[in-house]
């Protein structure tokens, strides 16, 4: 699996997302386990539906979309429960051209929650959108550790704000700056 981790802020992605959009034109699908087999997809970054609302205090809590080229369709997988009803996952198993993109951000108590793009497919299409989103986020963020921060999340942390994975941790687990050597 490749994957980045990162910080950001609505104001940070929007900067990664005129990056990558700015060299293909991608959908946005929100992932997960669904009622119905319905698929609405957005065709900017900026149009995300949770990116300005507070994030789940914990990164595997937060809105994930797949992405993918705009000009391949969304796959959804049936999937049959115990009780004889069908949920549909929209998730990279039957869409191999897809990264999934979590944006995180500040949650209710203003602590920042990380995000992450990733794939698990090793399709052509899959590592050109993951590489653009890894190129895009490195040439603009500034890389702490094993995370990237956008310049408004470095901000926020440079004023002593938190930035976790998980607002319920502890907080050695939050992101810090190196300490030098002695």
């Amino acid at each position: 699996m490749t994957q980045r981790h990162f910080f950001a802020l609505p104001g940070d992605l929007l900067l990664v997302f005129d990056a990558v959009e700015s060299k293909a034109a991608v959908s946005y699908t929100l992932a997960g386990i669904f009622d119905t087999p319905d698929v609405t997809s957005v065709h900017a970054g900026r149009a995300l539906p949770s990116l300005r609302v507070p994030a789940a205090a914990s990164s595997i809590d937060c809105a994930t979309y797949l992405v993918m080229p705009a000009d391949v369709a969304v796959q959804v997988r049936p999937i049959p429960t115990s009780l004889g009803a069908t949920r549909f996952a929209i998730d990279q198993l039957l869409n191999p051209a897809s990264v999934t993109l979590s944006h995180g951000g500040f949650d209710v108590n203003m602590t920042l929650i990380s995000g992450r793009v990733a794939t698990a497919s090793d399709a052509l299409q899959a590592r050109r959108l993951q590489s653009a989103f890894a190129n895009a986020i490195g040439r603009l963020f500034e890389r702490v550790n094993a995370y990237w921060v956008g310049p408004m999340a470095m901000e926020h942390f440079q004023r002593g704000g938190r930035l976790t994975h998980n607002a319920s941790s502890p907080s050695e687990y939050d992101l810090a700056q190196a300490r030098a050597q002695p």
